[in-house]
């Protein structure tokens, strides 16, 4: 054991020296990599770089776990057991291997530290609006591959692996992992064909499928709507490259339309105008196209007459506001001019064979000694409940 860790061992009371020394060591890694993350979100506040400080950060922890390893190995004294097991991994020269491993290190750090630098690029061109939101997240993942590819295989063919024998071999496994995975290699492809097409784009309005919301980010995998309810759904690419996508953004404008019903005594094409002028003085309906109405049906209680309308910049909540302006300015001009919303309305009649449709006759009310209301019976209850019949009628009439 090194003079080193015997003064670090020293400071326990009477236990093994090695676990108070692992007890301080994963303490000092534990604290350091505290440390750095909290000055990391520091740094991000003050930095505008985050590529930049997260890379930083993976660094600086992989070098305090790095050095955490080599003190424990050095305290427990298990560098033939690392040697051994390396050997077992990879066989040949110890020294051959850690060059190789050094140099494996520093493609992938390479590659890794291309990659945050390629983001940093993307993000700004997409802040120039050079490319869309939507676009940067595509092509970071694009980028993203077409850089740790080629540095794993070559990383595979520094180890003595030809990668031409790895992907045969690995043709199998990769039939059964692609039958296991389809939804999701099906949503990643999906994903580039989204960034081809580019059908929406990030705040777009749009209806996929039985969702309709704001899209807030798209990924290689999933699009992420909002919901009008301020629900986040996840609708995977693939479903959204399969659906029918209708995107209210993509135009300038928007023709919007409300049903009214009308009674069937009030002239149809006078109160078409009268709506028609009524949605022309509403501020978040456009005017040109100008609004129209189209008589749509004969409903059962009405003549429905359909609204049509045009706002622009289409959102959410201008066809809200646009809805709520139209109904109330058109609603106000019927009362002012006297044409009737009729209530629903139902037509009774009776079947032939009995003797069509009868009321009954309505019950009179009187009011008894006591000055309470009763309900005098219908002269057949009357005879009924032992009132005077005809026999007693005559007897009255000979007296």
């Amino acid at each position: 054991m090194s003079p080193a860790v015997e003064q670090v061992g020293s400071l326990g009371t009477g236990g093994d020296p090695r676990v108070v020394t692992t007890t301080v060591v994963l303490a000092a890694f534990l604290l350091g990599s505290y440390g750095v993350y909290r000055l990391g979100s520091r740094l991000k506040a003050l930095v505008d770089d985050e590529a930049l400080v997260e890379a930083i950060q993976s660094v600086v922890v992989t070098a305090f776990g790095t050095a955490a390893a080599v003190v424990l190995t050095e305290v427990w004294r298990l560098g033939d057991t690392v040697s051994t097991a390396f050997d077992a991994v990879v066989p040949g020269n110890p020294a051959e291997a850690g060059v190789k491993l050094m140099i494996s290190l520093l493609v992938f750090g390479a590659a890794f530290t291309f990659t945050r630098v390629t983001k940093r690029v993307i993000k700004r061109e997409s802040e120039r609006d050079t490319i869309t939101t939507h676009q940067k997240e595509i092509g970071h993942h694009v980028v993203q591959f077409l850089v740790f590819l080629p540095a794993f295989l070559f990383v595979v063919a520094l180890w003595g692996t030809r990668p031409a024998d790895l992907l045969l071999g690995a043709g199998a496994f990769g039939v059964v992992v692609g039958l296991a995975a389809r939804q999701t290699l099906g949503s990643v492809l999906a994903g580039f064909v989204l960034l081809l097409a580019r059908p929406f784009e990030i705040g777009d309005w749009v209806v996929v499928g039985e969702e309709e919301g704001t899209v807030t980010d798209v990924s290689v995998f999933n699009t992420e709507i909002r919901t009008f309810d301020n629900e986040h759904v996840l609708v995977p690419n693939e479903n959204v490259a399969n659906d029918e996508i209708v995107n209210r953004s993509r135009t300038d404008q928007l023709r919007l339309t409300v049903d009214v019903g009308i009674d069937y005594d009030v002239d149809v094409a006078e109160a078409a105008q009268i709506a028609e002028a009524a949605m022309t003085e509403c501020d978040a309906v456009v005017d040109t196209p100008r609004p129209d109405v189209v008589m749509d049906q004969f409903g059962g209680s009405a003549v429905v007459l359909t609204l049509r309308f045009w706002i622009d910049d289409p959102t959410i909540q201008r066809k809200w506001q646009a809805q709520n302006a139209v109904v109330e300015s058109v609603k106000r001009a019927f009362e002012r001019e006297g044409v009737k919303i009729p209530y629903p309305q139902r037509e009774l009649s009776g079947r032939p064979e009995t003797d069509g449709l009868q009321v009954a006759p309505a019950r009179e009310v009187q009011a008894d000694d006591a000055g309470e209301e009763s309900e005098s019976p219908e002269p057949h209850q009357a005879a009924a409940d032992g009132g005077p019949d005809e026999e007693d009628r005559d007897e009255a009439e000979d007296s």
